[in-house]
């Protein structure tokens, strides 16, 4: 293609083969925007809150344990008829005198209360264990969160590359084609020939061609940071935050590794298991021991069996009273549900040790590299400015027919690999500087 294709005309193809993406509309967009924008729209996080909210509705219905329990029961019975309950007097002629009716008909009516009061420490061991549980699910939430906002910053930093490097590829184009018209020029005047200048044409189509290369990586990345971001995959993105090359963190390695076993999210959520686990071993003991009660009732019946005689009529009658239960035998069952929850505990301390390691070693990783990738923007500012004055020494020379297309060549791809160079060192650092910040657990 001897010309470029121009975005109107892209944007007609697009409008021809996909209709739905043509109703765009234009942002501008901070990283701070797009993490904020990814926070509040993602699905994963919307699961990570509710696995958040169902730990903590398990707490409350675990507390409601200690909890006065109150049940109303109630039924009816018709019996079969059996012969009344009867008693004669030991006098000649006397009649027999029926002590306890038969009533056929029955109606009960029963409230209990049940108080426990001592379950062996069963309740309160469940109800921390699983508070804890709530404990380490929000802190999945965070972690969750911190898995989004670093995903936002790779996609964000490696988009803002390609479009930095499309903006070079651009620039770079410009200057080939003046070097084209420079050699046209050259040849009119019969200092060049046609072969100058179709070196010249070849590699300006080898860099359109990378052009659209590029350009189509920009728009999957695009439509890649539309959906993390809650945004319809048509939006044109403008990038408005630029690298901050800083130096690099001068606290002591030791020190974050220190701070981070602390605060990282999914390390906090390992601690928090474990104490449940923990907990859950207190709560399997208890079924060693006994359980004791606080009972009361009313009964209110039609006829109330505690009344004698019978009488067809309803009556209340109340008690209290405490209970005791304990299961003397039932084949070792506590003993079998003590050994599982002390494998569980023993397998949540290997996972946070592992964890605690990982972050030792990802931390150390991350932190080693970045102050490399720090001076690597340095030293590739340095080589595009010697690129461009080579390049310009040469373009010079060229239009003045002391030099040769090949030259122009060369000191054009010298010029094009120092800007995409340091591009890509702003960018690795910043991502870099993410995948520190993640490790740290911020």
């Amino acid at each position: 293609m001897s010309q470029m294709i121009t975005p109107r005309f892209r944007h007609i193809i697009y409008s021809i083969a996909f209709p739905a993406l043509t109703i765009a509309q234009t942002i501008e967009l901070t990283l701070p925007d797009a993490e904020q924008r990814a926070i509040e729209t993602s699905k994963l996080l919307q699961a990570s809150r509710t696995r958040v909210e169902q730990a903590q509705l398990r707490t409350k219905e675990i507390a409601t344990s200690k909890l006065p329990n109150l049940v109303l029961q109630g039924g009816y019975s018709h019996l079969s008829p059996v012969p009344p309950f009867q008693f004669t007097p030991p006098f000649p002629g006397a009649e027999p005198v029926t002590i306890a009716p038969v009533i056929l008909d029955q109606t009960q009516l029963r409230l209990q209360l049940q108080q426990i009061l001592y379950a062996g420490g069963r309740i309160l061991a469940s109800e921390e264990a699983a508070a804890l549980q709530t404990q380490a699910a929000t802190d999945d939430y965070r972690n969750d969160q911190l898995k989004l906002r670093l995903n936002v910053r790779t996609v964000y930093w490696n988009l803002y590359k390609l479009r930095a490097t499309l903006q070079a590829l651009q620039q770079t184009i410009r200057q080939l084609e003046a070097r084209i018209r420079d050699a046209q020029n050259l040849q009119a005047a019969g200092l060049a020939t046609p072969s100058d200048v179709l070196k010249l044409r070849v590699q300006l189509s080898t860099l359109r061609a990378q052009q659209l290369d590029v350009e189509a990586q920009q728009q999957a990345l695009t439509v890649q940071l539309n959906n993390l971001i809650g945004l319809p995959l048509s939006t044109t993105l403008v990038l408005t935050t630029e690298p901050a090359i800083e130096d690099t963190i001068n606290t002591a390695l030791d020190d974050m590794i220190a701070e981070a076993l602390e605060q990282r999210p999914d390390i906090t959520a390992s601690q928090a298991r474990l104490r449940s686990a923990e907990a859950g071993i207190a709560a399997a003991q208890a079924a060693w021991l006994p359980t004791i009660a606080l009972n009361a009732g009313y009964t209110y019946a039609n006829p109330n069996p505690r009344i004698l005689p019978n009488r067809q009529r309803f009556d209340g009658t109340w008690d209290v009273g405490i209970s005791m239960s304990w299961n003397l035998w039932n084949w070792l069952q506590p003993q079998y549900q003590v050994g599982q929850a002390r494998a569980q505990y023993e397998a949540a301390r290997v996972t946070k040790e592992l964890l605690s390691e990982n972050a030792a070693v990802e931390i150390t990783q991350n932190y080693v590299a970045l102050r490399p990738a720090r001076e690597r923007v340095s030293v590739a500012r340095e080589a595009v400015i010697q690129a461009e004055d080579n390049y310009s020494l040469v373009a010079n020379r060229f239009a003045a027919g002391i030099a040769t297309s090949t030259d122009v060549l060369e000191a054009e791809t010298l010029l094009l690999q120092a800007r995409t160079n340091e591009i890509a060192a702003r960018a690795d650092y910043m991502l870099a500087k993410a995948r520190l910040l993640y490790s740290l657990g911020k």
